[in-house]
């Protein structure tokens, strides 16, 4: 069969979906979705599955789906998904694409709702005793996605107090858009941080930019991203030293990386690090990783663990002389809930 072929005629057992595994068993139940090789499977029998898409051998969509290509193209109706195909009988005929290029499989026809995703995360650690002090980590995450555009917004609240003192108050805004260009470059037309930390001695840091980047490892289990640009850096600190200029303004350039691996359909590890290297006042170059382990208990349910550094090259003194110090670290453990 060639890409595009037509008059086929596709023909299924009955009105449900099945699967088949690589030992040769047949699963009868529901394409719930498949992304980045990883496909959900509501089995009539076992209930929800979760299988890298190399544990299947073969699909039959008796339902109509949409199925999303690696060049950003969608076909929708019932399907085949073969060992080296997928076949899937559309409006226009039957068109049959490679298997490697599947890159998703969406439910029904696309909504606007598919498209969308959101997670909260909450951590807590408390002591008593010689010392009384509790943190608290509020995360909350929205993203939209579709075969060539991302959209993702991140924000984190980090307090914390000991022995009856504030000693962490730290908002963090992460965002981007993203759109690919072909498989493997992409633009993000706007990209960029806002912070805000007491202790840090700033009240208002933002730092927006455009840039552009490479996927230079796509694999089954793990994708890495780079990117690099220009932005600006507006810095306004909270109590600072007599004599120091208050507010900043700079130009940035911005070098970032971001990876992701599945050790398992429901074990992964997020990495991401961005270095924003200021113009004129060098001083104020800073950087942020963070690397979030998620272990997915249930299809809304996760466990985390996350870890966040923050560095400033050159901290600027309070105004009482002191500085403060150049790196933040910070280890929380926490829940998920994620919705879409």
């Amino acid at each position: 069969m060639e890409a595009g072929e037509e008059r086929i005629t596709l023909e299924f057992a009955d009105a449900d979906d099945w699967l088949q595994t690589a030992s040769g068993e047949w699963i009868r139940g529901d394409v719930d979705w498949m992304r980045n090789d990883i496909m959900e499977f509501d089995s009539d029998e076992f209930g929800p599955l979760e299988l890298h898409m190399r544990d299947v051998a073969a699909i039959h969509a008796a339902h109509k789906d949409t199925f999303v290509f690696d060049d950003r193209t969608a076909l929708y109706g019932r399907a085949f998904v073969t060992a080296h195909h997928v076949i899937v009988e559309t409006s226009d005929g039957t068109q049959v694409r490679p298997r490697e290029t599947l890159w998703a499989i969406v439910q029904g026809g696309e909504r606007e709702l598919d498209h969308w995703s959101t997670m909260l995360e909450l951590g807590l650690s408390a002591n008593r005793g010689n010392s009384n002090q509790i943190e608290f980590n509020l995360g909350w995450r929205i993203t939209r996605e579709d075969r060539r555009t991302l959209t993702d917004l991140a924000y984190n609240l980090f307090m914390g107090r000991a022995d009856g003192e504030q000693t962490l108050n730290r908002h963090l805004v992460m965002f981007l858009n993203k759109v690919w260009i072909d498989e493997r470059f992409f633009v993000h037309p706007v990209v960029g941080q806002l912070l805000s930390d007491r202790f840090q001695d700033i009240r208002f840091r933002a730092q927006p930019a455009a840039a552009a980047g490479v996927r230079f490892l796509d694999r089954p289990m793990a994708w890495w991203n780079v990117s690099a640009g220009l932005g600006y850096q507006y810095l306004k600190l909270l109590d600072p030293l007599a004599g120091i200029p208050n507010p900043f303004h700079d130009g940035l350039a911005r070098f970032a990386t971001r990876a992701r691996f599945d050790f398992t359909g429901d074990i992964h590890l997020s990495i991401n690090w961005v270095t924003n290297l200021t113009f004129t006042t060098i001083g104020n170059t800073n950087h942020t990783g963070t690397a979030a382990l998620f272990i997915e208990v249930t299809n809304i349910f996760n466990l985390q663990a996350s870890f966040l550094f923050l560095r400033t090259e050159e901290p600027l003194p309070f105004a009482d002389g002191t500085l403060p110090v150049k790196n933040d670290y910070q280890l929380v453990f926490g829940v998920a809930l994620q919705l879409g």
